[in-house]
């Protein structure tokens, strides 16, 4: 079947958008602005249920201009801050007078939280007063409000069955094409139409230079950056892909005042699927033409591995995000189907075992192995040296290899979810 470039390129596109902070709190802020302004007085009290992939990804993470983290905080916050029309930017305005007045609500009991023993993207909310009640759903994405009512009256319901079912088979389903179908739409591509994968990828690396330029989180760009200049590591290309991805990665997770370019819904996959390979070009010394084809290619192969294994699932995104990475990097030294496949392979059987537990600091240590590893996995397959399909997970086609690790995340490893949040819940 004949990909339609222009259906795959605005499946790209809508996959893009600027987010500031992590994108679970973010939702969870956005789905509570949205419930409390269909309220016509304030708000009294929230009664939340989120999906277990969101409780871990917005536990520990810090939410921007709060210098703290809370998921019942990103609640109350986004009761504070809310108005009609707010994006997953939300977060841009708190004001100090906002968080001291969202942590005096958390402190008076405004905000219960359940957990549903869910993979699925699912957030709840039931906000009342004393005379109101508005009910909101968000499922899937970020920012996909499915079904609100008020006071008993339904003023948004995208969950009937036609509509499911038209959802089902989507416009354009990235998981009926091949690598093959990936490597002739990036080879053909009018690169005058991928000027928003530009701009999203300028958008990350000013990130990361923001990043470096003082210690966020943990500091693993900085880090690695004195280690160069005192000698330590050699300035090469993986060094500086690992360094500057971890540098983005440390400044939004400790809240950054900044915002990333996110790919499929997760600000550390923005980082992951477009800093690598643009840092490797720079290495590579290829144009900004052979750049882009480049990401278009990453962006088509993470999204076809993303729609399979699921948009939130137990295993780490920086693992599918390097892979589409990798495979960007064989493409700009001239490799062909083959060895972009075998990368893809390679990072399958070196990275895929990475879990993911919940967004926070150390998601730069996991995003910083990935690109390196993405750098290695390149390296190893235009040298022809790839993974035999003999070994554990993988398959003779890299297709194959995809639908064994989907496997994997729905059927092997359907209880890490809920042990990571019993871990995390037994540390307070």
């Amino acid at each position: 079947m004949m990909m339609d470039i222009k259906k795959a390129i605005e499946a790209v596109k809508s996959e893009m958008q600027p987010s500031m902070g992590c994108t679970e709190p973010v939702a969870i802020g956005l789905a509570v602005s949205r419930a409390c302004a269909l309220l016509q007085n304030p708000a009294t009290h929230l009664d939340m249920v989120i999906s277990s992939n969101i409780f871990k990804n917005a536990y520990s993470v810090q939410i921007p201009n709060a210098g703290t983290n809370g998921i019942e905080l990103s609640c109350a916050l986004g009761c504070v801050l809310s108005k009609p029309n707010n994006t997953m930017e939300i977060f841009a305005e708190i004001q100090p007078t906002d968080l001291e007045k969202a942590k005096q609500m958390v402190a008076d009991g405004f905000v219960t939280v359940k957990v549903l023993q869910s993979s699925q993207f699912y957030i709840e909310c039931v906000a009342t007063n004393d005379t109101e009640r508005t009910h909101t759903i968000t499922e899937d994405a970020h920012d996909n409000m499915v079904y609100a009512e008020k006071n008993g009256e339904v003023v948004l319901d995208k969950r009937t069955k036609g509509e499911t079912q038209t959802e089902e088979k989507p416009d354009f389903d990235i998981t009926q094409y091949t690598f093959a179908d990936f490597l002739q739409a990036a080879e053909t591509v009018d690169t005058k139409d991928l000027m928003f994968i530009k701009e999203g990828v300028e958008m990350n690396l000013e990130i990361a230079k923001l990043g470096l330029q003082k210690k966020y989180a943990i500091g693993i760009g900085p880090a690695m950056q004195k280690m160069v200049q005192d000698g330590t590591l050699s300035n090469d290309m993986v060094t500086d892909v690992k360094l500057t991805t971890a540098a983005a990665c440390d400044f939004r997770m400790s809240g950054g005042n900044g915002s990333v370019m996110t790919y499929l819904g997760s600000g550390n996959q923005g980082i992951e699927t477009m800093i690598p390979t643009a840092v490797a070009a720079k290495h590579l010394q290829v144009s900004e033409e052979k750049m882009l084809r480049a990401e278009f290619l990453g962006m088509l192969i993470i999204m076809y591995m993303k729609k399979h294994v699921g948009r939130l699932s137990p295993i780490c995104g920086a693992t599918l995000a390097g892979s589409g990475s990798a495979a960007g990097m064989v493409y700009m030294m001239g490799g062909n189907l083959e060895q972009i496949c075998g990368a893809v392979q390679n990072m399958m059987g070196g990275v895929a075992g990475i879990f993911c537990d919940g967004a926070k600091g150390g998601c730069a240590l996991k995003l910083s192995i990935c690109a390196g590893e993405a750098v290695y996995a390149a390296l190893y397959a235009m040298d022809n040296s790839i993974i035999e399909e003999t070994d554990g997970i993988i398959s003779k086609s890299v297709e194959e290899t995809t639908k064994n690790l989907t496997k994997l995340s729905f059927e092997g490893l359907a209880d890490v979810d809920m042990k990571v949040i019993e871990i995390m819940q037994t540390k307070k």
